[in-house]
């Protein structure tokens, strides 16, 4: 039998999670636009046209390298970080409504690593989640709360995911300029979508934090006797 619920506030987790994310975000628009010109630089290469400024192909390749493993780096870092926040107003929203959950806590965790369901199981958290963090109306009826945000977020993660990797095997296989250039348009597909997806994704986490602090200070200004904005001695 599961530990009954405990609030922690998820502000600090959602701090570094944004911080994180917005990183990410910055390191795929340097790897984007590293890559839109090292697929123009092949392209010229292959055509026989003279590089300007002294440019060189290999350079930019091994600049487009670089910034793949840091980028490899801040995104795990980012990943631990977002799936402690997720698990934390995973446990809040059971705090608020302890009915309604599809799954397990457990699986606010284990549902990001396990092959299959990870497609769908995290996406219907963040949704129960979502749901059960919105105010209810004055009869404690909840409202139905636009999933618009939260689906953005998870196709766009989905998406870029799936670009990313097939770009990545087409770039280890890749033997001559055609067949280079055509895995770094995917890879520069994927880049472009993840900036969409880190976007959102701060949206996400700033949203639903903010509808969660709001809930826990309504729910806690009558124990304290906090009142309209006032506190009774």
């Amino acid at each position: 039998m599961p530990t009954p619920a405990v609030y922690r506030s998820p502000r600090a987790l959602a701090v570094a999670a944004t911080t994180l994310l917005a990183v990410c975000g910055v390191e795929a628009l340097v790897n984007l636009g590293t890559a839109f010109r090292l697929h123009l630089q092949v392209g010229d290469l292959a055509a026989g046209v003279e590089l300007s400024g002294g440019s060189s192909p290999l350079d930019t390749a091994n600049l487009y390298d670089n910034i793949r493993t840091l980028e490899l780096v801040t995104t795990v870092a980012t990943a631990v970080v977002f799936i402690v926040w997720f698990h934390r107003v995973r446990v809040n929203a059971e705090v608020f409504a302890p009915n309604g959950h599809r799954f397990r806590r457990g699986w606010a965790i284990g549902g990001w690593f396990t092959p299959v369901v990870a497609l769908w199981f995290p996406r219907q958290i963040a949704g129960d989640t979502w749901c059960a963090s919105a105010r209810p109306d004055a009869s404690g009826v909840r409202p139905t709360i636009p999933s618009h945000l939260v689906n953005l977020w998870w196709a766009t993660f989905l998406l870029t995911n799936v670009l990313d990797r097939i770009g990545s095997q087409y770039l280890d296989s890749a033997q001559y300029a055609d067949s280079y250039q055509e895995a770094l348009a995917w890879l520069i597909a994927s880049d472009a979508v993840e900036v969409a997806a880190a976007v959102f994704a701060v949206l996400v986490v700033q949203r639903l934090t903010a509808m969660q602090e709001e809930r826990f200070a309504e729910s806690a200004a009558p124990v304290f006797g906090a009142y309209g904005g006032t506190v009774r001695g």
